[in-house]
């Protein structure tokens, strides 16, 4: 069939063209959604990675030898310190009811549970940075000692607000440290006449 007419060719285009134009929009529309879909991918990996770490399962790098000089001695005298305040001003007026509501001497009890916990706090923190640098205290306390720290200032901020139940947790935690610890070579006697004011850095 010849083209030339002028009739014939007009119905040709005209058949043609949409033709043309349905399958640009085809290439369109897969482009649209394979770059609607990048983000998303991105997104999951993301969401995957922050899952990762944030999740806290961090294994904890112990030396084979001490990496410090008198790691064990500079251990004994911080870990000492935080549970002798720990059990002096936190958990002993606990126990004797100081905290309670109408106790005589609460507002002060609490001054002092809450100076107390900041020394605590700093001391757990530099005992678990001495038991890091000894073989056997690093796997046996490190990381309880971290805990502990983490939380104490926290669960005396409760109390003042009248949730008094997880300082019995506290002394069960620093008891079972101190037995670790023992166990590894590292005897502590909780130093109830620590000075809960000569704290140079709170963080």
């Amino acid at each position: 069939m010849s083209f030339k007419h002028p009739l014939l060719r007009a119905l040709v285009l005209l058949a043609i063209v949409p033709l043309l134009l349905l399958g640009g929009c085809g290439k369109k529309s897969s482009n649209a959604a394979a770059t609607a879909a990048a983000p998303v991918s991105s997104a999951a990996a993301g969401a995957t990675d922050t899952a990762a770490s944030d999740s806290g399962d961090v294994t904890l790098t112990c030396p084979t030898t001490n990496s410090t000089s008198f790691a064990k001695t500079k251990f004994v005298t911080h870990a000492a310190a935080a549970t002798g305040a720990l059990q002096h001003w936190i958990y002993k007026p606990y126990k004797a009811g100081g905290f309670s509501k109408g106790a005589h001497g609460r507002i002060f009890a609490f001054v002092k549970a809450g100076a107390a916990a900041l020394f605590v706090k700093h001391e757990l923190r530099l005992a678990a940075e001495d038991a890091k640098a000894s073989p056997a205290l690093c796997k046996a306390v490190a990381k309880p000692l971290s805990d502990l720290a983490d939380k104490v200032t926290g669960v005396v901020n409760k109390a003042k607000g009248g949730d008094l139940s997880g300082i019995p947790a506290l002394n069960t935690d620093a008891t079972s440290l101190i037995q670790g610890a023992d166990k590894n070579g590292a005897t502590v006697t909780p130093n109830e006449n620590a000075n809960i004011a000569n704290l140079s850095d709170p963080n």
